[in-house]
């Protein structure tokens, strides 16, 4: 577990048992005979109120820490991975010898070999008509680089090359691209 993970358990326990203290002394405060009618309650209500808002405001910050951190380990994990879009699908096809042929033949790419790809296959559901993009996971950065600098080679056919963004980071992109132009995105 890395330094991150670890520190955002170990807050976590802390605010679970901060709690956990609070809501126990409440109830026994509410549980002793006569403090019902006592105007101590009211003082203790506004303590427990200001605890309960602080553990709730902490709780708050760690959730949004903890989407940060999950969002930097997605956007992560795809970091070597690419889209070929427009390729045609054919029943029983060998994606991998679809990939080939376009780095080959259409990106000039010939010093690539099979030992470059991690992994590829097509995303989502078969549909008539559509072609499904394939997903191309890269051994290296450096193959990916390759690949993607190239990608100005594909201009004229039907073959696009894109990155394999997160939701929230596909999102931007698409905002940016419709405020500044295609061009410039």
């Amino acid at each position: 577990m890395d330094a991150t993970a670890e520190q955002l358990l170990n807050n976590l326990k802390d605010l679970t048992s901060l709690f956990s203290d609070r809501m126990s002394e409440f109830e026994k405060n509410l549980q002793q005979p006569g403090m019902r009618k006592s105007n101590k309650t009211v003082k203790s209500l506004a303590a427990d109120f200001s605890s309960f808002k602080t553990f709730v405001w902490k709780s708050l910050g760690i959730i949004k820490s903890q989407a940060l951190g999950v969002n930097c380990l997605d956007t992560h994990s795809r970091r070597k991975v690419l889209l070929l879009h427009g390729i045609r699908e054919d029943k029983d096809e060998v994606v991998l010898s679809k990939i080939f042929a376009v780095l080959n033949n259409q990106m000039q790419m010939v010093g690539l070999g099979s030992d470059t790809i991690e992994t590829c296959h097509r995303l989502g559901a078969k549909k008539k008509d559509v072609f499904r993009p394939i997903l191309v996971r890269f051994t290296t950065m450096k193959h990916r680089m390759a690949v993607w600098n190239r990608k100005t080679s594909l201009k004229g056919s039907n073959v696009t090359l894109s990155e394999f963004l997160t939701k929230a980071r596909q999102d931007i992109f698409v905002a940016a691209r419709k405020h500044f132009g295609r061009k410039k995105c």
